[in-house]
């Protein structure tokens, strides 16, 4: 059975359900903070925001790209210093080796002290050395032919062999003794070498025979042999097996400068996307350091007897730190550009974020103002309803 409404009741009926449907937009709005949730209630809106939304997703998942980048670059900056950090240590270790002088010796091991009055040739035994006579000592610079000091005889001693190489003009053009020195210390013969070349004594006696004179081996560890032994200078020699060790460490740092599997001082270019279409981007060129590879620091020669191996040291660690300079600006400039673009991106994402809300978001107070409105409102029309039923209800009084 149909119920017929008074005008008065289906209108007050009317303004309550269309104020319910407010009510409910409104606190829907409160709950969400969007005034627009779906492509019902303003397409255009809805699909320009989701537009602006979803580049700002595609750039943020490209910005953790980029800080990842940032973070490969400060590792191999780190790596970069720790190298030259390396290097001006191996300075030192030359520059000591500057310092320390060019005289290179050579000193005997005997057991039995030699005494100046020893003869040197002849049949071993008290005062007697027990070289061969007729037989040859010479000495050789810088792995010249070699120079015969004493042709010994019966009546060779050991002070004749010392006068011997400290007078001759071929080793000593200046003077007596001025580039090399021999002289008798602590019963051993010694063998100084001023002018900081390589210097080896030689013979053409056995071994056996040369070592009655200087022992199995020389002070600084070089074994007798008659084939030559050399002069070693014992502290530049320690100096160069530190700097070898340096060498070492400066491989090993360059290994380690990795992050995320990319070593940029190892031959693993970087790249860098800056924008979801991939039509912007950088390309960080890496290098392939090794100590004496890239970087020509050779190891170091002759264990640096001669003032000349130890110029070669050090104008070759001058071109491996200019070298390292020259590449950390250049990574330093690329460091730059990913971290503008790393802020820059961190901004548009912002923007981006920030032109969606506007869109799509609620104001919070024009919507709590909106739905007190509306509850008031509603309370009004609740009220209307009720007089309309009373009205109704009072035609039942006549009766």
């Amino acid at each position: 059975m149909a119920i017929s409404l008074s005008v008065g009741m289906r209108g007050a009926l009317s303004t309550l359900q269309s104020n319910q449907g407010a009510v409910q937009q409104a606190q829907l709005r409160l709950a969400t903070g969007k005034r627009v949730g779906s492509a019902l209630d303003n397409p255009n809106s809805y699909f320009r925001a989701a537009n602006l939304t979803s580049r700002a997703s595609d750039l943020s998942n490209l910005l953790d790209d980029m800080q990842q980048a940032s973070s490969v670059m400060q590792a191999t900056s780190k790596g970069l210093d720790s190298v030259k950090s390396l290097i001006d240590s191996a300075k030192g270790l030359v520059g000591k080796a500057n310092q320390s002088g060019q005289n290179n010796t050579l000193t005997g091991t005997l057991v039995t002290p030699l005494k100046a009055t020893d003869l040197v040739a002849g049949t071993a035994g008290a005062g007697i050395v027990g070289m061969t006579s007729g037989k040859l000592l010479q000495l050789s610079v810088d792995g010249g032919s070699a120079v015969t000091t004493t042709t010994l005889s019966a009546t060779t001693t050991v002070q004749d062999v010392i006068d011997d190489i400290n007078t001759n003009t071929t080793l000593n053009p200046k003077g007596n003794g001025t580039a090399i020195k021999a002289a008798l210390v602590g019963g051993n013969l010694q063998i100084t070498s001023s002018s900081g070349k390589t210097v080896s004594l030689e013979s053409d006696d056995t071994d056996a025979k040369l070592k009655l004179l200087l022992g199995s081996k020389t002070l600084e560890g070089s074994t007798v042999a008659v084939a030559g032994t050399d002069f070693v200078d014992t502290t530049r020699k320690s100096l160069s097996t530190q700097f070898d060790a340096l060498l070492k460490q400066i491989d090993q740092t360059i290994q380690d400068s990795s992050y995320g599997g990319v070593n940029l001082l190892q031959g693993q270019d970087l790249k860098v996307t800056f924008n979801e279409s991939g039509t912007s981007s950088i390309t960080v060129s890496s290098v392939n350091y090794t100590a004496e590879g890239d970087l020509g620091i050779a190891a170091a020669t002759n264990s640096f007897r001669s003032n000349d191996d130890v110029d070669v040291a050090t104008a070759n660690l001058k071109k491996a730190a200019d070298k390292i300079a020259a590449q950390a600006a250049v990574f330093a400039s690329n460091q730059t550009v990913i971290q503008n673009r790393t802020s820059f991106t961190k901004t548009l994402v912002q923007t981006l974020n920030s032109g969606a809300d506007n869109l799509t978001m609620a104001d919070q107070n024009e919507e709590s103002a909106n739905l007190l409105a509306l509850n008031t409102r509603q309370q009004l029309a609740q009220t209307t309803l009720s007089l309309a039923s009373q009205a109704d209800a009072a035609i039942t009084r006549l009766f």
